[in-house]
């Protein structure tokens, strides 16, 4: 019977009971079930090898062991090491994770939220930036989420975040400290509670060392055309900026990648012209002359955590708790990109030129023999 799909009914007819009693054997009811006749569906569900509809099981019981994860882009490395973490902790536990992308899209999202909703998921796992109407109308519907790497309105639902406060704080104050006068701010769009915040403690930690941290901060647009924005933005630091040692603070791994290919399209070095340092380890940045000094955010971390958060929140079954928000510490790698040795040179001036292009003029120290 290899090819043949084999029925409830067929196997309560061979085994000579009702349906009802096979079904009451599958889900471990053996209340007013004889050892014989249990032992008498055992043999010919192993006989007839049927195999039961785990789906059909679950929506009986209203249990179906999927979680639903949505993300932006699954391309990103810290986004797939966030699933990784979600996928094996539900492993362990027994559920099964459903998988959808996005493209930060806010119609896709909406529509694929909902299939993951029409297809019984016990509960969703948000890692996308989402539209607070519609996630509150989630909440409405009685669907279990929790936020990982991503914010809403604080306190309003279950959320796994970075804390990037002191480490923020900290790499700038390290950068100052190796001797930069300058550093600057890229970042996308204002678009998110995440990227704000950090906007705004790029200037509250920036007040240590210049007066008017926002003459520093640029704003990126998230399209094809990010280098040309980049280039345009750097040059306008450039030339608002001669004759100071500056370093760049990237928002995020994608802006902090277009960047250094806009640095090195100018013909500037790293660090001994610009220099540059980010949010997010992406491995990639080792390929360079200087490995790149970086806020690690620890993406697993926060996809075990936020899975455990969701799995506890199932297991409960109640729908009114007060929301959770977990937050995880991130970690600072200082390395070659924000680190110029004393001994190379003693300053750095850089000039524009008649076409707003920067030109490097240097006076480096006289070395030992």
């Amino acid at each position: 019977m290899a090819n043949e799909k084999i029925t409830i009914k067929m196997v309560s007819e061979k085994a000579n009971v009702s349906k009802t009693t096979v079904s009451r054997y599958l889900n471990g009811k053996y209340e007013f079930m004889s050892a014989e006749t249990k032992k008498r569906i055992e043999e010919v569900i192993e006989e007839l090898e049927y195999r039961p509809n785990a789906l059909a099981q679950g929506l009986k019981n209203n249990k179906t062991g999927l979680i639903g994860i949505v993300v932006s882009n699954i391309m990103i490395p810290e986004v797939a090491a966030l699933v990784r973490g979600v996928n094996d902790y539900c492993i362990r536990k027994s559920f099964q994770v459903i998988l959808v992308e996005t493209d930060h899209k806010n119609i896709s999202q909406q529509n694929q939220i909902q299939a993951l909703i029409d297809r019984q998921v016990e509960g969703l796992i948000l890692s996308s930036n989402q539209d607070e109407a519609f996630v509150k109308s989630l909440t409405e519907q009685k669907v279990k989420i929790v936020l990982a790497d991503c914010t809403i309105e604080e306190g309003m639902i279950d959320t796994v975040i970075v804390d990037n406060e002191k480490a923020t704080a900290e790499m700038i104050q390290r950068i100052y400290s190796e001797g930069f006068d300058r550093v600057a701010y890229f970042t996308p769009p204002l678009t998110t509670p995440s990227r704000k915040k950090k906007l705004a403690l790029f200037l509250e930690s920036s007040k240590i060392a210049v007066r008017n941290p926002e003459q520093l901060a640029f704003e990126i647009e998230e399209t094809q055309a990010a280098f040309d924005a980049c280039k345009e933005s750097l040059n306008e630091l450039l030339k608002k900026n001669q004759g100071y040692r500056l370093a760049i603070l990237a928002e995020n791994s994608e802006l902090m990648f277009a960047l250094i290919h806009v640095i090195y399209s100018l013909g500037l070095r790293i660090p001994e012209d610009v220099a540059i340092g980010g949010y997010d380890d992406l491995g990639w940045n080792k390929l360079y002359h200087h490995e790149m000094s970086v806020i690690e955010k620890p993406s697993y971390e926060i996809g075990s955590q936020a899975a455990e958060l969701l799995v506890k929140r199932i297991s409960k079954g109640k729908m009114q708790y007060k929301p959770k928000v977990i937050e995880v510490q991130p970690k600072i790698k200082m390395n070659g990109s924000t680190q110029v040795s004393d001994n190379s040179f003693d300053k750095i001036v850089i000039r524009m030129n008649q076409e707003n292009q920067p030109y490097i003029k240097k006076n480096y120290r006289k070395q030992d023999d």
